[in-house]
């Protein structure tokens, strides 16, 4: 069996490592000059920066993959345990660290509010019954409709037992009085590029796969994640080509035959692995005007605004991840997603992986990764912006006294469109579509592609969504029906 993978994400690359695995013909395209996606690097001076996801959970998907080519992960990456797992700042002074301990956790929320432990443990109960029920059912299977998981279930899915029938924004306000522990669960919905206030308290699952599956960080930075994935698809057998963009995917009978590049190159193939944005896939890849509609009139994700930061000294009392929130957290929000526009006083999220791992950075120095939750370019022309904004950012990290612009030593900086340029996801939005609304995770975006037979996606704007462990299960999902279905 021949299969062309389009893209060398890590959805792609998973997809790949499982099927050279498997014993396929497999050849990865990416339009890039390296690997990982949205799982990117920047380095400077001796300062080395991930520039997509900066912390790993469910370290089992990738060991799992790498299981599928008989590769232990042990074997190619160490990971090194986050302690804390993030720490929190309010505008008042107050802070608080999370932990992947979850009793550590709830003894830390107590001294903000009499009985918030009792609540917090509550909260990573029904967090575990919600993973239990997703994750035979939803995360680790082809998906289509409601009725799919009533089908594997057995019984009709309470939505209730997945927290799809209430915003994350009422869940936690039913479990915490405490504004500040209110703001500490509604970031969750950031992880899926949504707004607390119209995200499915699903979300509400993070807390519980943290404590269950731990926080790490690769030694050497997030990227190699994707650089080890590489390499063991190659050592399978497989090909793979950076510098190489697909201008179509090939077409015949309504069956998936192979791609062109731009280069006018045609590779004929029994399947197709798609591990760009849906987006890209059915409004410029192929003619599928009733998918790229409906993917269009999904809800984007948030993108976001990063600065890199070669920071000269140590900071004490910067943790590996730090969250500094802001005064309102829902003007941030309207900012983003309902009168587009930079918002004036983000969240602002510090990455220091200097704290747990010092080769990031020159000895004694620290690499920051600087994050802030943005609307989409577009909608926002980030070009025109992107100066000023970079400068109010500076102002706020030195107003909380960081002293970023008489430290740093090396500034760079990418904006939604830099993202947009440098991935292909349209307007920079991290996640594809946003998960909002009590259906958002079944309007996703299916693995086995509607418009094609043997087209099959593996991207964090398919099933089953955004964030690096959640790609992995895509890729699984991707290669396992192409391993059925075409070979």
């Amino acid at each position: 069996m021949r299969v062309v993978v389009v893209g060398a994400g890590v959805g792609g690359l998973g997809a790949a490592v499982r099927l050279a695995g498997a014993g396929a013909d497999v050849v990865v395209l990416e339009a890039g000059e390296r690997v990982g996606g949205k799982l990117g690097l920047a380095a400077a001076e001796g300062h080395v920066f991930d520039t997509g996801p900066s912390l790993l959970t469910m370290p089992f998907t990738i060991a799992d993959t790498l299981a599928a080519a008989g590769v232990d992960l042990a074997d190619r990456l160490e990971l090194l345990p986050v302690e804390p797992l993030c720490r929190y700042v309010w505008p008042d002074g107050s802070g608080l660290d999370t932990h992947a301990d979850a009793e550590r956790t709830a003894q830390a929320v107590a001294a903000f509010e009499p009985g918030a432990d009792v609540r917090w443990r509550d909260l990573v109960e029904q967090g575990r019954r919600t993973w239990e029920l997703s994750l035979p059912l939803f995360l680790s299977e082809p998906f289509g409709s409601p009725l799919d998981l009533a089908r594997r279930s057995g019984t009709p899915v309470d939505p209730r037992d997945i927290l799809a029938h209430v915003t994350l924004d009422r869940f936690a306000a039913r479990h915490f009085d405490d504004p500040r522990l209110r703001q500490l669960v509604e970031r969750y919905a950031t992880y899926a590029g949504a707004d607390p206030a119209r995200a499915p308290a699903t979300m509400a699952v993070i807390p519980y796969a943290e404590s269950a599956f731990g926080a790490w960080h690769p030694r050497g930075g997030m990227h190699r994640v994707a650089e080890v994935l590489r390499d063991v698809a190659v050592e399978q057998g497989a090909e793979v080509r950076t510098g190489c963009r697909v201008a179509r995917v090939l077409v015949r009978d309504g069956r998936a035959v192979g791609v062109e590049t731009a280069a006018g190159e045609r590779i004929d193939a029994d399947c197709v692995i798609a591990n760009c944005d849906a987006a890209t896939l059915y409004g410029d890849l192929l003619d599928a005007p009733k998918q790229a509609r409906a993917v269009r009139s999904a809800p984007a994700s948030l993108s976001g605004f990063m600065l890199m930061l070669g920071v000269e000294g140590r900071t004490e009392d910067l943790a590996h991840h730090t969250i500094f929130f802001p005064r309102d957290y829902r003007a941030e929000f309207a900012d983003v997603f309902d009168d587009p526009q930079p918002p004036h006083d983000p969240t602002i999220y510090v990455c220091n992986p200097a704290a747990t791992d010092p080769s990031c950075a020159p000895p004694g120095d620290e690499s920051w990764f600087v994050l802030v939750n943005a609307p989409r370019h577009g909608p926002v022309d980030w070009d025109a912006e992107a100066d000023r904004y970079q400068e109010h950012v500076l102002d706020r990290l030195d107003a909380l006294g960081l002293r970023a612009r008489e430290r740093a030593r090396v500034v760079l900086r990418r904006t939604p469109a830099d993202l947009e340029r440098l991935t292909g996801a349209p307007g920079g939005a991290i996640y594809g579509t946003a998960s909002m609304g009590p259906r958002a995770a079944f309007l996703r975006p299916r693995n086995a592609s509607p418009a094609a037979r043997g087209l099959y996606l593996a991207s964090g704007s398919a099933h089953p969504g955004g964030g690096l462990p959640l790609v992995l299960l895509s890729g699984k999902i991707a290669a396992d029906l192409a391993l059925s279905e075409c070979a």
